[in-house]
């Protein structure tokens, strides 16, 4: 997909702004090892997403929810926002320091700074280079920490990880940086946010959840700054906060704890959802409206199902969170979705959703087959409740010789002759749904947030950042990394997707970068911060004003 150039968005500094930001596809995943990068296929014909891989099928793992964040562009349901305030200091190093102009450059000159490759051409793919190695050597860019002379509620600089914790062989739009703010986790998947600032992470192989913080304001999460507050059973992704609660979920089961933002084991967890459909995708992302609605997230059994009566997102009323209640009394919000991984809303208190396709697609009419390009992952919007989106009976175009364009709805080839489901059918907006969007087939989309501001310039605020896992139904492989996607005045997407954090070598993975974004979460001051499961790692991402 054609990248734009984020060189010229960079030059205007912003007010800092109230924060909001609140699997898998089944066989577009890591497998049970953590450590996997090229993915795997199952033996019943698909791969799980960071999950076990089961001989009928796979149990998958999906994206996150941020917990208690309750609305975009403004609207914060818990923790403080520093409108281009103090930065953590405290001997903090910028990244590997100021970088001269003569320092490494990448591609049409972009200088590369502490590890990480900035492009002035961010829509150029060739000839990426990793930082000059005397980065290491930088000094800190303290000069940089307060808001410039005249630029008055401007972001401060987020650049605040040190040297030694540079993300190698990674490549950010001009400006930007990132390095590794935790190591050493197990898997960890869906990420949140707590009143203090602090960070929880589901551990998928642990079964756990993890506080991380930096009290001692160096810029990382080090091995002494971490409480495990629980261990839990099957506990695989999705983590939200809401109420004076902490809520997490397993294959089957929803569960909560009473939290009230401290450093404290937990106690014994209360059912909230239980009789959740077990195997296939097995995580459960979790999102809280701003009325205190549950939504629970279920993706399918299989790559391709008989029907939709699991592929849904359920919804309960904030009434019905204090006793257990079951997967068949929830309403169903949303229908037809085959793995709908990341939720969130946006500053409209509208819920959003990415959606991974099936694997696998022929259709002899259209050209054999045709996998590589299509079905397409999807941007959704539910508009309004109770709407059927498509899966299994219909799938989305991303790229076709002889297609109608991203988007257009085309009958799946296990229906189509079932004298029900063909392609009139599909298109039949009584019927189904369409995306906003269209993604790259098998991106693997696991998470996505509204960016509600505090670090980045002003064109980032009221975006859709959406976290790619990556393909292993493809070839070359793709996604890998984390992508921005533009919003309009309207609420809606205003133009392409451009990558934020992707590698800097030749094409979109490789034995350089072991990283495989799953969870997405926004720092007090703005910045964002990314789990990848196959690294083991929370990756942070900041921004230094020029």
């Amino acid at each position: 997909m054609r990248r734009v150039s984020f060189e010229t968005r960079l030059l205007f500094p912003w007010l800092g702004a109230a924060f909001l930001l609140l699997a898998a596809c089944q066989s577009d995943n890591a497998t049970s090892t953590p450590a996997a990068t090229g993915g795997a296929s199952a033996r019943g014909g698909a791969s799980g997403s960071g999950g076990t891989v089961s001989a009928g099928g796979a149990q998958g793992t999906g994206g996150g929810a941020t917990g208690g964040a309750l609305g975009a562009g403004g609207v914060m349901a818990s923790g403080g926002v520093a409108s281009g305030g103090a930065v953590t200091s405290g001997g903090a190093t910028g990244l590997g320091g100021a970088t001269g102009l003569g320092g490494a450059t990448g591609l049409g000159g972009a200088v590369a700074t502490g590890g990480t490759v900035t492009r002035a051409d961010a829509g150029d793919d060739a000839g990426r280079t990793d930082a000059d190695a005397s980065r290491d050597a930088q000094a800190p860019d303290s000069g940089r920490d307060a808001v410039a002379a005249g630029e008055v509620g401007a972001p401060a600089n987020t650049c605040v990880g040190p040297a030694a914790a540079r993300l190698d062989n990674a490549s950010l739009p001009p400006g930007y940086c990132a390095w590794i703010w935790a190591s050493g986790l197990e898997a960890p998947r869906g990420i949140t946010r707590n009143a203090n600032g602090d960070l929880l992470v589901v551990e998928q192989s642990a079964n756990r959840i993890t506080l991380l913080h930096d009290d001692n304001g160096n810029g990382i999460s080090e091995g002494n700054e971490r409480v495990v507050l629980t261990t839990t059973d099957g506990l695989n992704h999705g983590i939200a906060i809401n109420g004076g609660y902490l809520y997490a979920s397993r294959a089957t089961t929803v569960y909560r704890w009473p939290y009230s933002g401290g450093r404290q084991p937990l106690g014994a967890a209360q059912v909230v959802v239980s009789g959740i459909p077990a195997g296939g995708h097995s995580t459960r992302t979790l999102l809280f409206d701003r009325e205190g609605r549950l939504y629970v997230a279920i993706g399918s059994g299989s790559n391709v199902d008989a029907n939709s009566n699991r592929a849904r997102v359920i919804r309960y009323p904030a009434a019905a969170l204090g006793g257990a209640s079951t997967f068949a009394q929830g309403e169903v919000f949303a229908d037809g979705l085959r793995n709908e991984v990341g939720l969130a809303l946006d500053g409209q208190g509208r819920v959003w959703g990415v959606e991974n396709g099936r694997d696998n697609l022929i259709r002899a009419d259209l050209g054999g087959d045709i996998h590589n390009d299509n079905p397409a992952e999807e941007l959704n919007l539910f508009a309004q409740p109770g709407r059927f989106y498509g899966y299994p009976y219909c799938w989305s175009e991303f790229r076709l010789t002889n297609g109608r364009g991203p988007g257009a709805q085309w009958a799946d080839p296990t229906f189509m002759n079932d004298g029900t489901h063909n392609d009139a059918w599909c298109r039949n907006t009584a019927n189904v749904v369409a995306p906003v969007l269209s993604m790259q087939a098998h991106s693997a989309p696991l998470d996505i947030k509204f960016y509600g501001g505090g670090a980045f310039p002003s064109d980032m605020t009221g975006s859709a950042i959406v976290s790619y896992h990556g393909s292993w139904n493809r070839n070359p492989a793709t996604g890998y990394k984390v992508v921005r996607i533009p919003f309009g005045a309207d609420g809606m997407p205003s133009g392409e997707e451009t990558p934020l954090l992707e590698y800097a070598g030749a094409g979109d993975t490789g034995g350089a970068w072991p990283h495989r974004p799953v969870g997405i979460e926004s720092g007090a001051d703005g910045r964002l911060f990314v789990t990848s499961d196959a690294s083991g790692v929370v990756i942070a991402i900041g921004y230094r004003p020029s």
